[in-house]
C-alpha cells in the first residue's frame, strides 16, 4: 500500500514512530513513484522553510519528547497545517505544481470561513406606550346628561370636552370599571378605579352634571362647555 502525503510529510519531519518509519522507508526503496513524490515533498518543504525565514519572527523549534512521539507528531501536524493556511498565498506562488502545493490548496478548500462579527447596536430608549383604553360607553345625544361616579378617586381626573358629535362618549384609561346607562345618564362603577377618564359630549348639550358619591363636582350651568376642555377632579368634594 502506497503511503499518503501526510505520512510522507510526517516522515520528512521525523514525526513517525520507529516502526512506521522503517516500513515507509522500505516501501520507498522499492517504489520509484513514491520516491518521486517524497522528493517533491521535500523540495516543497524546503521552499516553505525558506519563506518562513523571511518572516520577522523565527518559528520556535519544538524538542521531541521522550516517548509519546505519535501524539506530539499530531500536534506538530496541526500546527503545520495552520501555518500552511496562513502562508498559502505565498506558498502557492512559490511552488506551483508540487504535491505540497496541492496539499495546501486542499486545506484551504476544507477550511470554513468565519463570518465577520457584527457589532450589536446599543439599545435606544424604549418608546412610550400610549395610554391603554380599559373600556368605554356611548349613548345617543341627550338634551341633558348626568354622569355619576360611585366612589371618589383621590387622584382621579375626568377631562370634559364638547364637539360636533351626535352622541356622548365616556372612556376609562386603566382600572376595571363598569357602566350602567339610561335616558340621559351614565353611572360608573369605579370600585377598581381607572384614574383617568375622558368625556366627549355634543356641543348642543343643554346641561352636563358630574356627581361623585352623589355630590356634584361639575355643573355646566356654572361653567360653560363652549369655553374648551375642562379637567374635573374626582376626589371627594371638600377634600381638594
Amino acid at each position: 500500500m502506497h503511503p499518503n502525503e501526510a505520512a510522507l510529510l510526517a516522515l520528512i519531519h521525523r514525526e513517525l514512530p520507529a516502526g512506521e518509519t522503517a516500513s515507509i522507508r522500505s516501501h520507498l526503496a522499492g517504489c520509484p513513484a513514491c520516491r518521486e513524490r517524497d522528493a517533491a515533498l521535500r523540495k516543497g518543504d524546503a521552499e516553505i522553510g525558506a519563506l518562513l525565514r523571511l518572516l520577522d519572527h523565527r518559528v520556535p523549534t519544538l524538542a521531541a519528547p521522550e516517548g509519546g512521539g505519535r501524539r506530539h507528531g499530531l500536534r506538530r501536524a496541526a500546527l503545520a497545517a495552520s501555518l500552511a493556511v496562513f502562508l498559502a498565498g505565498a506558498a502557492a506562488a512559490a511552488v506551483p505544481g508540487t504535491a505540497l502545493n496541492r496539499w495546501i490548496r486542499s486545506q484551504l478548500d476544507r477550511a470554513t470561513p468565519t463570518a465577520p462579527r457584527v457589532a450589536t447596536p446599543a439599545p435606544g430608549p424604549a418608546p412610550t406606550a400610549p395610554a391603554q383604553v380599559a373600556g368605554g360607553v356611548e349613548i345617543p345625544a341627550p338634551r341633558a346628561l348626568v354622569v355619576t361616579f360611585a366612589r371618589p378617586e383621590r387622584d382621579g381626573v375626568l377631562r370634559v370636552s364638547a364637539s360636533n358629535r351626535a352622541d356622548a362618549s365616556l372612556q376609562a384609561y386603566g382600572g376595571d370599571v363598569a357602566y350602567q346607562v339610561g335616558d340621559g345618564r351614565i353611572e360608573v362603577d369605579n370600585r377598581t378605579p381607572a384614574g383617568r377618564y375622558t368625556l366627549e359630549v355634543p356641543a348642543t348639550l343643554s346641561r352636563l352634571t358630574v356627581l361623585v358619591d352623589g355630590r356634584s363636582v361639575f355643573d355646566s350651568s356654572d361653567r360653560s362647555l363652549a369655553t374648551g376642555p375642562d379637567s374635573v377632579s374626582l376626589a371627594a368634594p371638600g377634600s381638594r
